[in-house]
């Protein structure tokens, strides 16, 4: 059985990231499992977009000057949904003096077209409309954005999230949905508190990043806020103690190669699959390949070959499946 392609925040290499028209192609080209990331608005609402802020794929910065926190961000927690919703939305950028140049020079052109923000349950409605016209049953992926930064600003996304999760039907480990998050602690309630509440048992992901991209900051026993450790989730007997809150992890898919040329694999996504665990890589991007890889195609045989993962997370799901044959 070949692994699962999951479009990671849609078909993300041809159309803004994100956007409903991205979830629709990443339907269209055969993916399984569309991604998401999802955040809390001002008013308790609960949009689709992979930052905390607004700007780098909006013209936020332009539409509400004085708005952003002192580290120059417009954070979506600082708006109300009517304010997001009335934005336009571009392929990602950033701004060099004072020019909006694309991330990706070769993907979809920056301020073409008409794009915008959409919540958690528009997107659930349309790919539930696309499954009822199309007969194809597109899984989501749903990343939690930051639980702990959220909880620092008074909310509970966990919670809401969920709640929205159970409306829409995903519920079972049958309904085509996974959770995943960076966050730890967020999986560890959810397992404990959060998913029994709301009746939704869903397979959950741990998210590996590196502790020196401050990706997450947990609570210690005294009030702080520490950045989060995450080297000792690639120690030998990590797996084991992640599979206690978890039932798959999501690495960086450097995380599963070895040092250096030619190309290899590291023995990650063993350590992984000998605990119970499934593995889920992210991001395989054609235009940004790890160092050692010659092509899409032969990272993708590896992951596939080499490390069994169960699933690619890829701004190329078309690519992908090519390479899967």
């Amino acid at each position: 059985m070949r692994p699962l392609v999951i479009a990671h925040r849609g078909a993300s290499a041809y159309l803004p990231e994100g956007t409903l028209p991205a979830k629709a192609l990443a339907v269209g080209v055969g993916a399984d499992f569309v991604e998401h990331d999802v955040v809390m608005t001002r008013d308790d609402r609960l949009l689709i977009n992979h930052d905390l802020w607004l700007d780098n794929v909006s013209d936020v910065a332009r539409r509400f000057p004085g708005r952003e926190r002192a580290d120059g961000h417009f954070y979506v927690i600082d708006f109300d949904l009517d304010e997001i919703l009335s934005l336009a939305v571009t392929e990602r950028f950033n701004v060099v003096d004072g020019r909006d140049l694309p991330a990706f020079p070769d993907r979809f052109p920056v301020w073409q077209s008409s794009f915008h923000f959409h919540t958690l349950e528009s997107e659930l409605e349309f790919l539930q409309g696309l499954r009822h016209s199309s007969g194809r049953d597109v899984g989501v992926f749903t990343e939690l954005k930051s639980p702990w930064f959220h909880e620092q600003e008074g909310k509970d996304l966990v919670s809401a999230v969920y709640a929205v999760l159970a409306r829409y039907g995903y519920r079972t480990r049958e309904d085509h949905c996974r959770v995943m998050s960076f966050d730890a602690h967020a999986l560890q309630r959810i397992r404990a508190e959060v998913g029994p509440a709301a009746g939704v048992d869903v397979p959950l992901t741990q998210l590996i990043g590196r502790t020196q991209s401050h990706e997450t900051y947990e609570r210690k026993p005294d009030g702080t806020w520490e950045n989060y450790d995450y080297d000792w989730m690639l120690e030998p007997d990590a797996m084991e103690r992640i599979r206690e809150w978890a039932d798959g992890i999501g690495p960086d898919v450097r995380m599963l190669l070895r040092h250096g040329k030619p190309m290899a694999a590291s023995d990650l996504a063993a350590r992984a699959h000998d605990a119970g665990l499934y593995v889920t890589p992210w991001t395989v991007r054609a235009d940004d390949l790890p160092h050692c890889a010659p092509s899409l195609p032969a990272l993708v045989r590896l992951l596939v070959d080499e490390c069994a993962v169960e699933g690619i997370i890829t701004d190329f799901p078309d690519r992908v499946i090519e390479a899967l044959g």
